[in-house]
């Protein structure tokens, strides 16, 4: 081959490589440059179709209020534990490995935020064979005092947060200092929830660091009850979420769960550790925790007529 033909062939190398990369640059990246980023699913979680749909069933006529699920009166050694709040992914293994030892079922009544951030946490809970509730998207307290709007957007993109990343779909709602007006329930089962969970008994976390104090804990519990137990993994809301950027003033972007003090651990409490023992009292006692779903249901409670004595075990909430 002479140099004349060899010029020729390398030209039209040349002039491939050269019409391939056109192509690309054509029909392949120009085309996907405005492609959104498929990592980014913040938006996903405004949940604005779920809203809209959730907003329409509370405006009928209609809709009826959530059920209230509360205390056992069948003389059953029977009783519920619930936590509220997500916890950290250590802590939440540790309170399962706790849960499965003394096969014991519970609810986690979850922060959507929460979940936002840590869906791992929350696919172990579930994992682990426990159940997941609604604890609204930022821990948010006195639910019924806020406008049917913020109710609707707090449950839903809770219920978005947690159908994200799991197949079930949470039916069980808590909030914390919340009374469970009718206005409220009719919300709670818009936004496709079945039930609010209403607890007789706050334990608080600290008071318990060994097996006496465990069983004579346990022994003040009465069979039925529903025990409700604070973790201390707060939510940090997100300055830069667009629902809460577009529909609050500033001054209320920081999680209202945060004046909840029930909520706030001290740094030296061992919550596994209590639950171990307590759970260990009850065993003793013969008293089994199962799953709130078994408890009884009922229709609304007027708020002027507490479901509870306060001088029961911890008061009504």
């Amino acid at each position: 081959m002479n140099f004349k033909k060899l010029g020729l062939v390398v030209a039209l190398c040349i002039a491939t490589i050269v019409g391939v990369l056109i192509l690309i640059r054509d029909n392949v990246i120009e085309k996907t440059e405005f492609v959104p980023d498929i990592t980014d699913l913040t938006h996903n979680y405004l949940a604005e179709d779920e809203i809209r749909e959730a907003t329409e069933k509370r405006q009928a006529a209609d809709i009826k209020p959530a059920e209230v699920i509360t205390t056992l009166q069948d003389g059953t050694t029977r009783v519920a534990i619930v936590f509220d709040g997500l916890p950290d992914r250590p802590l939440a293994a540790r309170l399962l490995d706790v849960l499965a030892k003394h096969k014991a079922d519970a609810v986690f009544f979850v922060e959507g935020e929460n979940v936002v951030d840590e869906p791992e946490t929350m696919k172990l809970i579930r994992s682990a064979g426990q159940e997941i509730g609604n604890y609204t998207y930022v821990g948010l307290s006195a639910m019924e005092k806020c406008p049917v709007e913020e109710q609707l957007r707090e449950l839903c993109r809770t219920q978005k947060a947690v159908t994200m990343n799991d197949p079930l779909k949470p039916t069980l709602f808590r909030a914390p200092r919340t009374v469970y007006s009718d206005d409220l329930l009719k919300s709670v089962r818009a936004a496709g929830l079945e039930y609010a969970v209403k607890e007789n008994v706050r334990f608080q976390p600290g008071n318990i660091h060994n097996q006496t104090e465990a069983d004579a804990y346990a022994a003040s519990v009465i069979n039925g009850s529903i025990i409700a137990i604070p973790v201390n993994h707060l939510v940090e809301q997100k300055a830069d979420d667009r629902a809460v950027r577009e529909e609050k003033p500033a001054v209320d972007m920081k999680p209202t769960i945060k004046d909840d003090n029930s909520a706030s651990l001290p740094p030296t409490v061992d919550l596994a550790t209590e639950l171990d023992l307590l759970l260990t009292a009850f065993d003793a006692k013969g008293v089994q925790a199962v799953f709130v779903n078994q408890f009884r249901k009922i229709h609304y409670i007027p708020a002027n007529l507490p479901l509870f004595n306060k001088d029961e075990q911890g008061g009504a909430k």
